[in-house]
C-alpha cells in the first residue's frame, strides 16, 4: 500500500490519475493513533485498521493521503470515491458523508493555555468568548464552538495542521509546535484540542494546562471511517461490507489493541468492538 506524506508548506499536493471506481483515502496526523514513524511513514493503530479494511475490500492499492484536516475534510465532501478517517459524527456532518463505522475514541477537546495566566481560569465557554481561541479549521471542536456563538476572526481563529511537531526525548513524536509557540508569544490565549495531543514531557510542556473541557468526560469522542455519499455504490458497498465483516469477527478490535501490553488503548478501541 502506498502511503503519501504531504508536508505543509513544503510540498504541493497533486492528485494522481485514478480509475473512476477506485478509492482514495484522506487522513491527518492525530496522535496517538495516527502518527509518523522514524522512517517518515504514516502509521499507528488507526492506520493499521484502515489497511486491514482496505485489504478485506480488495482495495489494497488505494492511496492514503495525509494532509491538514481542513483540506482532507474539503476533499472528502467535494469528491466522490474519497473516504476519510478519523472523523467525528455531528448533525452538521450527518448528510455530508456516508458513515461506514467507528474506529476508536479519544477524549474530547480542551481549551489549553499557559498555566501561569491566572486570567484564563474560566468556568464556562461564555467566559472563553472574551479570549482568542485558536483551532485547526473544520475540526469537530471548531464547528462546535461556531454553533455556540464563537465568531471566526473575532474570538475563534484557524491554525495550520498538526504536522509541525516537537519530538520528545524518548523518541516519540510530540505535539503541535506551532500552536505552543502561538500561546507563548501571545498570539493565542487558548488552543483547542485533546489534552493527550499536548501532554508530553515536562521539559517542553510544563507550562501548559487544560483549563476547560468541552463535553462530558465520561463520554469520549468516537472517531469514524466515512465516505463521500456520491461515491460509486460498488465502492461504498465494498468498503462497508469489509468493515462490517472485520468488526463482527473481532479482527478490527484485535488490530486496534495489538502490541498494547499495558492495555492503555483498550477503552479507545471499544468503539470498534464486536
Amino acid at each position: 500500500m502506498k502511503l503519501i506524506l504531504l508536508v505543509v508548506m513544503t510540498m504541493i499536493f497533486s492528485e494522481r490519475a485514478r480509475a473512476d471506481n477506485s478509492l482514495r483515502v484522506v487522513s491527518e496526523f492525530l496522535p496517538p493513533f495516527q502518527v509518523f514513524n522514524d522512517a517518515g511513514q504514516f502509521s499507528g493503530r488507526a492506520v493499521d485498521m484502515m489497511e486491514v479494511i482496505l485489504k478485506e475490500a480488495n482495495m489494497e492499492e488505494s492511496e492514503i493521503d495525509v494532509m491538514p484536516w481542513a483540506r482532507a475534510y474539503k476533499t472528502a465532501t467535494k469528491e466522490k470515491n474519497v473516504a476519510i478517517f478519523s472523523i467525528a459524527y455531528s448533525e452538521k456532518r450527518k448528510n455530508l458523508f456516508h458513515w461506514i463505522g467507528p474506529l476508536y475514541a479519544l477524549e474530547r477537546s480542551s481549551l489549553i493555555g499557559l498555566n501561569h495566566r491566572e486570567d484564563l481560569a474560566i468556568t464556562s465557554l461564555e467566559d472563553a468568548k472574551r479570549f482568542r481561541v485558536c483551532s485547526e479549521l473544520e475540526t469537530y471542536s471548531y464547528q462546535q464552538l461556531q454553533t455556540l456563538g464563537f465568531e471566526q476572526n473575532k474570538n475563534l481563529f484557524s491554525l495550520n495542521s498538526l504536522l509541525n511537531t516537537f519530538r520528545t526525548p524518548d523518541g516519540s513524536v510530540a505535539r503541535p509546535a506551532l500552536r505552543i509557540s502561538l500561546l507563548r508569544n501571545g498570539k493565542c490565549d487558548f488552543v483547542l484540542g485533546p489534552w493527550s495531543t499536548y501532554a508530553f514531557d515536562d521539559s517542553i510542556g510544563k507550562d501548559l494546562k487544560s483549563f476547560l473541557y468541552l463535553g462530558d468526560p465520561e463520554s469520549p469522542l468516537v472517531l469514524n471511517l466515512a465516505i463521500n455519499p456520491k461515491s460509486d455504490p460498488s465502492v461504498i458497498s465494498a468498503l462497508e461490507n469489509a468493515y462490517n465483516r472485520l468488526r463482527k469477527s473481532g479482527k478490527l478490535y484485535d488490530v486496534c489493541t495489538q502490541d498494547d501490553p499495558k492495555k492503555l488503548h483498550v477503552a479507545s478501541c471499544e468503539a470498534a468492538a464486536p
